[in-house]
Protein backbone atom coordinates (compact mmCIF):
# COMPACT_ATOMS: atom_id res chain seq x y z
CA UNK A 1 0.00 0.00 0.00
CA UNK A 2 1.49 3.35 -1.07
CA UNK A 3 1.44 6.68 0.66
CA UNK A 4 -1.90 8.48 0.64
CA UNK A 5 -2.48 10.96 -2.17
CA UNK A 6 -1.80 14.55 -1.13
CA UNK A 7 -3.00 17.56 -3.06
CA UNK A 8 -1.14 20.36 -1.31
CA UNK A 9 -0.84 23.85 -2.72
CA UNK A 10 2.46 25.59 -2.16
CA UNK A 11 1.19 28.95 -3.39
CA UNK A 12 -1.56 30.54 -5.44
CA UNK A 13 -5.33 30.56 -5.18
CA UNK A 14 -6.62 27.92 -7.63
CA UNK A 15 -9.10 25.52 -6.08
CA UNK A 16 -7.74 21.99 -5.71
CA UNK A 17 -10.05 18.98 -5.66
CA UNK A 18 -8.68 15.54 -4.75
CA UNK A 19 -10.01 12.71 -6.90
CA UNK A 20 -9.23 9.02 -7.14
CA UNK A 21 -5.80 8.79 -8.70
CA UNK A 22 -5.05 12.51 -8.84
CA UNK A 23 -6.02 16.12 -8.23
CA UNK A 24 -7.98 18.67 -10.26
CA UNK A 25 -6.94 22.32 -10.51
CA UNK A 26 -9.72 24.26 -12.16
CA UNK A 27 -9.10 27.23 -14.43
CA UNK A 28 -10.85 29.06 -17.28
CA UNK A 29 -8.95 27.18 -20.04
CA UNK A 30 -9.30 23.52 -19.15
CA UNK A 31 -9.88 21.78 -15.88
CA UNK A 32 -6.43 20.31 -15.36
CA UNK A 33 -6.15 16.85 -13.85
CA UNK A 34 -2.78 15.84 -12.50
CA UNK A 35 -2.53 12.06 -12.20
CA UNK A 36 -0.87 10.57 -9.14
CA UNK A 37 2.88 10.04 -9.43
CA UNK A 38 4.51 8.59 -6.31
CA UNK A 39 7.65 10.75 -6.33
CA UNK A 40 6.51 13.56 -8.61
CA UNK A 41 5.73 17.20 -7.99
CA UNK A 42 3.39 18.97 -10.36
CA UNK A 43 3.60 22.56 -11.53
CA UNK A 44 0.82 24.80 -12.78
CA UNK A 45 1.59 28.47 -13.39
CA UNK A 46 -0.87 30.99 -14.75
CA UNK A 47 0.58 34.13 -16.34
CA UNK A 48 -1.65 37.18 -16.37
CA UNK A 49 -1.50 40.67 -17.84
CA UNK A 50 -3.70 43.07 -15.90
CA UNK A 51 -5.87 40.23 -14.60
CA UNK A 52 -6.30 38.57 -18.02
CA UNK A 53 -4.92 35.05 -18.40
CA UNK A 54 -2.41 35.17 -21.28
CA UNK A 55 -0.61 31.85 -20.81
CA UNK A 56 -0.28 28.88 -18.53
CA UNK A 57 2.48 26.35 -18.07
CA UNK A 58 2.07 22.89 -16.54
CA UNK A 59 4.44 20.06 -15.72
CA UNK A 60 2.81 16.66 -15.29
CA UNK A 61 5.24 14.22 -13.64
CA UNK A 62 3.09 11.20 -14.51
CA UNK A 63 4.33 10.72 -18.05
CA UNK A 64 6.76 13.65 -17.77
CA UNK A 65 4.82 16.10 -19.94
CA UNK A 66 5.24 19.85 -20.27
CA UNK A 67 2.13 21.75 -21.40
CA UNK A 68 2.36 25.35 -22.67
CA UNK A 69 -0.86 27.25 -23.37
CA UNK A 70 -1.06 30.59 -25.17
CA UNK A 71 -4.50 31.75 -24.06
CA UNK A 72 -4.53 35.35 -25.35
CA UNK A 73 -4.35 34.93 -29.17
CA UNK A 74 -2.59 38.30 -29.31
CA UNK A 75 0.37 37.42 -31.54
CA UNK A 76 2.69 37.13 -28.55
CA UNK A 77 3.68 33.99 -26.66
CA UNK A 78 5.85 32.78 -23.84
CA UNK A 79 8.92 30.61 -24.17
CA UNK A 80 9.70 27.90 -21.66
CA UNK A 81 13.14 26.50 -20.93
CA UNK A 82 13.17 23.19 -19.15
CA UNK A 83 16.41 22.05 -17.51
CA UNK A 84 17.15 18.88 -15.62
CA UNK A 85 19.43 18.41 -12.65
CA UNK A 86 21.98 17.02 -12.13
CA UNK A 87 22.48 16.23 -15.85
CA UNK A 88 22.06 19.78 -17.11
CA UNK A 89 19.98 18.94 -20.20
CA UNK A 90 18.17 22.04 -21.48
CA UNK A 91 15.75 23.01 -24.27
CA UNK A 92 13.39 25.92 -25.04
CA UNK A 93 9.78 25.43 -26.17
CA UNK A 94 6.83 27.72 -26.92
CA UNK A 95 3.11 27.54 -27.46
CA UNK A 96 2.02 27.33 -31.08
CA UNK A 97 -1.16 29.36 -30.75
CA UNK A 98 -4.22 29.95 -28.60
CA UNK A 99 -6.23 27.06 -29.98
CA UNK A 100 -3.74 24.28 -29.32
CA UNK A 101 -1.43 23.84 -26.35
CA UNK A 102 2.10 22.71 -27.08
CA UNK A 103 2.73 19.40 -25.30
CA UNK A 104 6.24 17.99 -24.97
CA UNK A 105 6.67 14.38 -23.83
CA UNK A 106 9.86 13.52 -21.93
CA UNK A 107 11.34 10.36 -20.46
CA UNK A 108 13.02 11.54 -17.27
CA UNK A 109 14.09 9.26 -14.42
CA UNK A 110 11.66 9.07 -11.52
CA UNK A 111 12.43 11.78 -8.98
CA UNK A 112 14.65 13.78 -11.33
CA UNK A 113 14.55 17.52 -10.57
CA UNK A 114 13.43 19.87 -13.34
CA UNK A 115 13.77 23.64 -13.49
CA UNK A 116 11.14 25.43 -15.57
CA UNK A 117 11.88 29.00 -16.63
CA UNK A 118 9.38 31.22 -18.46
CA UNK A 119 10.65 33.91 -20.84
CA UNK A 120 9.14 36.68 -22.94
CA UNK A 121 11.52 36.13 -25.86
CA UNK A 122 12.78 33.24 -27.98
CA UNK A 123 16.44 33.61 -27.05
CA UNK A 124 15.53 33.14 -23.37
CA UNK A 125 17.09 36.32 -22.01
CA UNK A 126 13.97 38.13 -20.69
CA UNK A 127 12.92 35.87 -17.81
CA UNK A 128 9.44 36.25 -16.36
CA UNK A 129 9.52 33.51 -13.71
CA UNK A 130 11.15 30.24 -12.71
CA UNK A 131 9.80 27.18 -10.94
CA UNK A 132 10.97 23.71 -9.96
CA UNK A 133 9.23 20.35 -9.97
CA UNK A 134 10.18 16.68 -9.76
CA UNK A 135 9.59 14.01 -12.40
Amino acid sequence: MGAPLRCDRLSGTLAITPASGGCYLYDSVDDTCFEKDADGEVLKAELRNGGTLVSKVEFHPNGEKLWIHDTAADGDTVYVRLRTAPHGWSAVFCATGAQNPHVVDFDFAEGENVLIEVYDNSDATDRIASFSARA
